[in-house]
């Protein structure tokens, strides 16, 4: 199992100031995605001066374009609850940490989540060639996303000839998702126009396909390839696609293999890439705001402000909560033999194989939209190529 490093990132709205504290009340902290922690505060830093943006959702889930100042704990203290922090600048919308902001500094006043990431809210799973379908039974929800399509670029296609230079390329391995939701859930007992408090609205569950590394790619007589995003190999054969020298189907058997002659065996391959599957839950929760009010409470009693107020509810407000992880091979029930990936041979699989290979033909500059050469073919994540003898002619369109 991978180790995960999870990072405490804690949104305020001023300018850094070089040993501030964190005040009011605590952070309101939720996962991301990537499995990091990002806290909003409703105080300030320093010297109790507010004048920015912190990118939340007061209105309705609308950001404000722009970004923000956060800080990023780079280690945390449990014995004195302090951390050592670097000021980062996020983006208000994304919450994506843009770039550094200032030194990193240390001793600050901090206390953290429970580091333990929420587990996935899939209740059942489908999974199979063509995606992956993620339900919720209690809200009722799913989530679908398709594998995307990957690109390996081919020259010359689909045939080629013995000892000619043979190119192949990774055209590209494009991530996808897919989201699901329902507008309102009445666990406090209110409605879309009376909320109470613990109502959620707007719950979206989103999966996606992320690559988890690069595309493979294996052929007779070559072996095995190992292409990068854009990455190109220059192959090529020294026997025919025979079938004494292990050519298999003849093309005429062969769906849109209609360039080559029906007669003529074909050597077969496959391509496939490893992903990653995450997901994510955003929902607003309609949420009591508790403020420290001067004086003693109805019962008499003073529990804020260094014994001279009270908590007490001062309004409500919608809250966003954002959570998310990886699920990886080993929590879905069901997946075929096929789509499992052990990317580091240590017998446990940790990613998903994406069939789902598009073969473009390129021209004799690596263009793959020349109308004169442009065609794809998808066998789901086979390949078929004939070679011929070096004496044959390349079978390219109207030649």
């Amino acid at each position: 199992m991978k180790h995960r490093i999870y990072f405490f990132v804690v949104a305020v709205l001023l300018l850094f100031q070089p040993r501030g504290v964190l005040a009011q009340s605590g952070p309101s902290c939720s996962f991301q995605p990537d499995g990091t922690i990002v806290c909003t505060v409703s105080g300030d830093v320093g010297d109790g001066n507010d004048d920015g943006n912190d990118g939340g959702d007061d209105n309705g889930g609308v950001c404000v374009p722009g970004e923000h100042l956060a800080y990023m704990v780079l280690a945390y203290n449990a014995a004195a609850e302090t951390c050592f922090m670097l000021p980062v600048s996020v983006d208000n919308c994304t919450g994506v940490v843009l770039r550094a902001a200032g030194e990193a500094i240390s001793d600050v006043p901090c206390e953290l989540p429970n580091s333990t990431p929420p587990q996935h809210p899939c209740t059942t799973f489908s999974m199979g060639a063509g995606g992956v379908t993620c339900t919720n039974s209690e809200w009722k929800v799913s989530a679908r996303v398709s594998f995307p399509e990957i690109f390996l670029d081919v020259r010359p296609y689909p045939a080629t000839l013995v000892r000619w230079p043979t190119i192949v390329r990774n055209g590209g391995q494009p991530e996808s998702s897919g989201t699901g939701g329902i507008d309102y859930i009445s666990y406090g007992g209110g409605s879309v126009n009376h909320p109470q408090p613990g109502d959620w609205r707007d719950l979206r569950l989103t999966l996606t396909l992320r690559p988890a590394g690069p595309m493979f790619v294996k052929l007779p007589h070559i072996g095995d390839l190992i292409l990068s995003n854009g990455a190109l190999s220059t192959l090529q054969w020294e026997v025919p696609s025979h079938p004494e020298a292990g050519g298999g189907p003849l093309a005429g058997s062969i769906r849109d293999l209609d360039e080559l002659p029906a007669d003529i065996p074909v050597f077969v391959g496959y391509g496939r890439a490893p992903y990653q599957l995450f997901w994510e839950l955003r929902y607003f929760e309609y949420k009591e705001i508790v403020e420290c009010v001067g004086g003693p409470s109805g019962s008499g009693n003073y529990n804020c402000g260094g014994g001279t107020g009270h908590r007490e509810v001062v309004g409500y407000e919608w809250k966003q909560n954002i959570s998310g992880g990886e699920i990886p091979p080993a929590a879905v029930q069901g997946v075929p033999a096929a789509l499992l990936a052990d990317l580091n041979k240590d017998g446990t699989p940790d990613a998903y194989w994406d069939n789902n290979l598009t073969l473009r033909r390129m021209d004799d500059a690596g263009s793959i939209s020349n109308p004169q050469f442009q065609r794809s073919w998808n066998w789901g994540g086979i390949i078929y190529w004939a070679v011929r003898e070096g004496q044959g002619q390349i079978g390219w369109p109207g030649q």
